[in-house]
């Protein structure tokens, strides 16, 4: 079965931040549920949040091209399919690292992520 495209990608580093971080609590609220994990998913949940917030930048309103905010939008759904605790759990560091680089440096609208030199 193909994997379902989201409708709209997200337009704003704001947008995607939203998305993201709705996507984590979500996340984090279905972890906890597991409890014997409960401080190992509240420690992960707090990291991937701020891993998030740095890679979206100050300027919320700054536009997403559209396969970057494309790309936040799939992995936000695919979150929210989930269902399974132990899965949930594995997906609060999964998904701060795909925001990570689909958002890329912050550093302008538009802007492409950063490369090494020599890349």
């Amino acid at each position: 079965m193909p994997f379902p495209i989201p409708a709209e990608p997200l337009a704003t580093r704001g947008a995607a931040l939203d998305a993201a971080l709705a996507a984590l609590d979500a996340l984090a609220e279905l972890g906890e549920t597991v409890e014997d994990e409960w401080t190992y998913v509240t420690a992960l949940a707090e990291a991937g949040r701020a891993r998030v917030r740095a890679a979206a930048g100050p300027d919320r309103a700054a536009q997403l091209p559209p396969d970057r905010g494309l790309a936040i939008a799939t992995v936000c759904e695919e979150a929210a399919r989930i269902t399974d605790p132990h899965r949930a759990i594995d997906w609060l560091s999964t998904l701060p690292a795909v925001a990570e680089l689909a958002l890329g440096t912050p550093t302008g609208p538009g802007s492409a992520p950063a490369t090494r030199a020599g890349a």
